[in-house]
């Protein structure tokens, strides 16, 4: 007898939210969404019955098919509806410092996500292990560049001497501010005063 792990509980509530989200849209069959929108029936089927992993590129696919948000397909948490999410532009990690100025945001992909966010709201992927077990690498997560993080914020900074961001949980105290991974095989930085708080994370989303 197999015991059911937390990851496939997980992918049989995602199956399961997608199969009332296909039926609730109309289509009283698997078939019949994957005609109408050109999907292959077969991988559909699959991803649809929980027997084959669905990546979050192909969960925000099926959603705007079915006018979802997507973070509800994922978690059951927040409105069902799209109209009531806004989409994010993914950005490359060395455009952080010139965001928004200077970017083709025309060109890139977008998430979309269901919480108030300002404007200057964008989205990165997680490249490394560094954050590890809570943000594992590929992990798409949103930062909000007018939310100031605080201490125990997982935030993104530019250090003064570093060109590229980091992606770290802050800690403050009255003195000094530190640079916390989460993957214990990581050391905790001392960071410099003058390092740029450039946004809080407020939002992550795991690849299934």
């Amino acid at each position: 007898m197999s015991l059911e792990t937390p990851e496939s509980k997980l992918k049989s509530k995602i199956c399961e939210r997608l199969k009332r989200a296909r039926q609730e849209a109309g289509y009283s069959t698997a078939k019949s969404f994957s005609e109408r929108n050109n999907v292959k029936i077969s991988t559909y089927a699959l991803h649809e019955a929980g027997t084959r992993s669905m990546s979050f590129e192909i969960i925000e696919h099926y959603s705007q098919l079915l006018d979802i948000n997507a973070s509800w397909l994922l978690t059951g948490i927040g409105p069902k509806s799209a109209q009531h999410t806004r989409r994010v532009p993914i950005i490359d990690w060395n455009e952080v410092p010139l965001f928004p100025k200077g970017i083709l945001l025309e060109t890139k992909q977008y998430t979309y996500s269901d919480i108030d966010l300002s404007m200057r709201a964008f989205a990165l992927v997680v490249q490394n292990d560094a954050m590890e077990p809570r943000y594992p690498q590929g992990t798409i997560i949103i930062v909000d560049c007018e939310q100031t993080p605080a201490s125990e914020d997982y935030a993104i900074v530019l250090p003064a001497d570093q060109k590229t961001p980091l992606f770290t949980q802050l800690i403050a105290t009255e003195n000094e501010l530190f640079a916390r991974s989460l993957n214990p095989l990581y050391e905790t930085q001392n960071l410099a005063r003058n390092t740029k708080k450039i946004g809080k994370v407020v939002q992550a989303k795991l690849v299934c």
